[in-house]
């Protein structure tokens, strides 16, 4: 059984599929483009990590389609979700607590690329710190 999904959507910069790929592979999980793919079966996994760029302040539809219509194979599942954002102050907070809310995933962080700390591989330190949750 693989432990973890990481189920994303990514915007023009491709920020937000690089911090998924980083996650599932540093987590022993398998990565999926919500782009691409509509249909995943989630039975296998433990774990369930959605990752979303944000515009206007919303969340890529892809996300939000595939959680509302997969609720169902979630339940049992430890469901947690990423943002990546321009801010990384109190209205990344903001934000993030608002898109959470929106998705109906409590646990939640964002992710900044310009964070004061950055580990070795040019990901924020806070991405990092989320793996060792997993």
């Amino acid at each position: 059984m693989v432990k973890t999904a990481v189920l994303y959507a990514s915007g023009f910069t491709k920020n937000t599929e690089r911090v998924a790929k980083y996650i599932a592979k540093n987590s022993d999980g398998d990565s999926y483009d919500l782009k691409d793919i509509t249909e995943i079966d989630l039975s296998m996994y433990q774990t369930v990590v959605f990752g979303t760029g944000i515009h206007a302040g919303k969340p890529y539809k892809q996300v939000a389609e595939f959680i509302g219509k997969n609720r169902g194979q979630l339940n049992g599942k430890d469901v947690k979700l990423f943002i990546c954002c321009m801010y990384n102050d109190e209205k990344g907070s903001r934000q993030c607590s608002a898109v959470s809310k929106t998705l109906g995933i409590p646990d939640a962080v964002f992710f900044n690329k310009k964070e004061p700390e950055m580990n070795d591989k040019g990901f924020p330190k806070s991405v990092d710190d989320f793996i060792e949750r997993l």
